[in-house]
């Protein structure tokens, strides 16, 4: 029970992260992407355990490679891509895979703190990852500092799951989201708009918040939606649940974060004439501006796969024939 519970958590977890924008080209290759990352010369697309990297100069595919399985290679579960100086970082479900920019394995760890911890990032001499953990018969997500051999150490952040084996399941609780850059940690998960920021050791720093932010309220037609989603994608699991599932009042504050061009875009659930609400921050805190940016949604529940770079936002957006475009729109 408890097994099974925590795989519904980090497959939901995973897939639940402009003026008007131009089409820049079609993407043929791929059926059913479910990131694009960003690079400094390179594009890489996720579909399942398959990546494809596409040069930024004209959107030609360079490369594809990668395919279910457990062996070297291969990706388990999912894929997600991050770009490094020198490599091609990749998380899947039990190991961590360095590959050279042109796709060709370096070296992979393999996860040494069960299933509950993954998507691994460098920092300094080791890594943080996603952690769980139990307590007095609750479930936990966690953030946690991991050694050089991705074993789990001192725990910096944690929430409580929604997931519980018993009692309701909200599915619109806040998400716990943290990203690095230039060797600090960015968390979000506390209620309230609130981002911390955190020292390689885990120590505090600063944070960024906004105290008389109000919320979109969440409506029976929001519920309608969500729930429409939930029984296409999930079915099984909400026949299973569905008797405990339930919406809060508003939506959470915070929808994603993304960090790029040294600044921090934070997104929020408000949306305005097919328009999503963005507050823009220097890394520092200091708020640079407030904008609402054409964004679509795939449905209520998941946006299509987007990415921030160089002042721009790029997103796979599916047309009405079921091919993939590729939209890149500055950000003004």
């Amino acid at each position: 029970m408890k097994k099974n519970i925590l795989v519904f958590i980090i497959v939901f977890m995973i897939f639940v992260s402009f003026g008007f924008s131009k089409k820049v080209t079609t993407i043929s290759e791929v059926l059913k992407p479910s990131t694009i990352t960003i690079g400094d010369e390179q594009m890489y697309i996720v579909e399942n355990t398959s990546i494809y990297i596409y040069s930024l100069k004209d959107f030609k595919l360079k490369k594809k490679f990668g395919k279910d399985g457990e062996g070297p290679g291969e990706f388990k579960a999912f894929a997600i891509v991050t770009p490094q100086k020198d490599s091609i970082l990749i998380n899947s479900f039990g190991k961590l895979s360095y590959y050279t920019k042109d796709g060709i394995l370096k070296k992979e760890l393999k996860t040494k703190s069960g299933i509950g911890s993954f998507l691994f990032y460098p920092l300094k001499n080791g890594f943080i990852g996603r952690g769980f953990t139990t307590e007095d018969k609750k479930f936990y997500f966690t953030v946690n500092l991991f050694d050089s051999d991705l074993n789990k150490g001192k725990e910096l952040y944690r929430m409580i799951s929604p997931f519980q084996q018993t009692g309701k399941i909200n599915i619109l609780s806040r998400s716990l989201i943290y990203q690095i850059h230039s060797d600090k940690i960015f968390i979000t998960g506390k209620e309230g708009f609130w981002l911390v920021i955190l020292d390689n050791t885990g120590k505090k720093l600063y944070s960024i918040a906004r105290e008389d932010y109000k919320r979109r309220k969440f409506t029976s037609e929001d519920e309608k939606k969500f729930r429409e989603v939930l029984k296409s994608r999930f079915k099984a699991q909400y026949d299973r649940f569905k008797s405990r599932i339930s919406f809060p009042d508003y939506f959470p504050e915070i929808f994603k974060f993304f960090i790029a061009d040294n600044k921090i875009y934070i997104s929020t659930w408000k949306r305005e004439n097919e328009k999503i609400e963005f507050f823009i921050y220097g890394l520092k805190g200091k708020l640079l501006k407030h904008v609402f940016i054409p964004f679509v949604f795939q449905d209520a529940l998941e946006s299509y796969p987007e990415a921030i770079k160089n002042g721009k936002l790029y997103q796979l957006i599916e047309n009405d024939d079921e091919e993939w475009e590729l939209h890149i729109t500055d950000i003004k």
